[in-house]
């Protein structure tokens, strides 16, 4: 990139800094720890803070930063608990004569969708730990820099294509969240006559800078091994609010006493077959396809239905009924199938609460399951 003359990265024990060194002093609009704001300078650096940071002073630990690799004070910095040496990536994109430059550190933990409350702390802090272990940590900084002159307005605007960017993304990956809790960006451009006006999505200089910043955002988080942690289908279930205990009431409500088996047994059966399943990809495939179809009904986006026709749960649709089925005969061959049909007639417990696609497709399910039961204890079995 003809304005970026130089890249290093600083170590320091554990941590390190990665530093851009600019060939000229160029304009910057960030949000930055040091240096936010509307500013000149020809450096910009990302210091890399232990996991356990805790802040107090963050502009004091980061001129730390700077007067032990000597970096001049009017330099524009950032702060992240990602693993830089690691994580750190650059990427260059040109499209019609727009080249610009993204130099990214990305890191999750704290990812959360804009706008929602950021959930399950406990258990994003285990899996960030986990990886942090491999030599993998969280915030998403990114630098962006354009190749021609910009106007205020244009810097401002140049954040839509970066924002929309990252996330999209972290979408690419697999993510529903759109960021992190303290991502950070700054648009750098040079100084000059003859600036643009407008950096959108749908312009030139936005289409490049949206590619260099996707690229680089993918090739950080795929550096750290940052990819999204799906657990088993019983996660899906629970994250929509059925837990295994609203499964088993649901099967209890339809199972007939046998005075041969003791119901306590035929629960702890039930719960080992949904452990043993919940490692099954194809199980796993078939609730995370009824999930995806029911969330695409809600939306009214399923392909050849009409606006609002979902939410009636027409006759004439029986893919839900076909993933149910499928999901039943799977687990316990022909068996299962009745026992599914037996459970979507009836609907009990909390099935009669969910909508076509996740109704069926736990119909299936603990249809399934129990009838895989009653056949282990007819067959004398576990």
């Amino acid at each position: 990139m003809r304005y970026v003359k130089d890249t290093r990265i600083f170590e320091d024990g554990e941590l390190a800094t990665a530093v851009i060194y600019l060939k000229e002093e160029m304009e910057i609009l960030s949000n930055a720890v040091k240096n936010g704001g509307h500013t000149k300078s020809d450096v910009l650096f990302i210091t890399q803070v232990p996991h356990m940071y805790r802040i107090e002073d963050p502009l004091s630990d980061v001129e730390k930063v700077m007067r032990k690799h000597n970096i001049p004070g009017n330099a524009v910095g950032f702060m992240t608990a990602a693993e830089v040496r690691y994580v750190f990536s650059t990427t260059e994109t040109e499209y019609e004569g727009m080249t610009t430059y993204a130099a990214v550190t990305a890191g999750l933990s704290n990812h959360v969708v804009a706008g929602e409350l950021l959930d399950n702390w406990d258990e994003r802090f285990r899996i960030s730990q986990e990886r942090y272990r491999m030599l993998v940590g969280g915030t998403i900084n990114i630098i962006g820099i354009s190749p021609v002159p910009l106007t205020d307005s244009a810097k401002v605007n140049m954040m839509m294509p970066i924002i929309e960017s990252k996330s999209a993304a972290m979408g690419i990956l697999g993510y529903r969240e759109t960021g992190t809790t303290s991502d950070a960006l700054a648009v750098v451009s040079p100084s000059g006559d003859g600036r643009i006006d407008y950096t959108g999505t749908g312009t030139p200089i936005g289409i490049s800078m949206s590619r260099s910043v996707k690229a680089a955002v993918i090739s950080s988080l795929v550096k750290r091994g940052d990819l999204p942690y799906m657990g088993t289908f019983l996660d899906v279930l629970r994250k929509r609010g059925i837990e295994r205990e609203d499964m088993w009431d649901a099967a209890l409500e339809l199972y007939i006493p046998n005075p041969d088996w003791d119901t306590n047994d035929i629960k702890r059966r039930f719960e080992i077959k949904l452990d043993i399943l919940s490692a099954d990809i194809n199980i796993s495939s078939l609730v995370q396809g009824a999930a995806a179809l029911e969330d695409l009904g809600c939306r009214d986006c399923i392909c050849a239905m009409p606006k609002g026709m979902f939410a009636e749960d027409p006759i004439h649709l029986i893919a839900d009924e076909i993933i149910g089925m499928q999901i039943a005969q799977y687990i316990a061959g022909t068996r299962g199938i009745f026992e599914f049909h037996r459970f979507d007639r009836h609907k009990p417990g909390i099935i009669s609460k969910l909508g076509p696609f996740m109704d069926d497709m736990l119909c299936g399910l603990v249809g399934g399951v129990m009838s895989s039961v009653y056949t282990d204890l007819f067959d004398g079995r576990i």
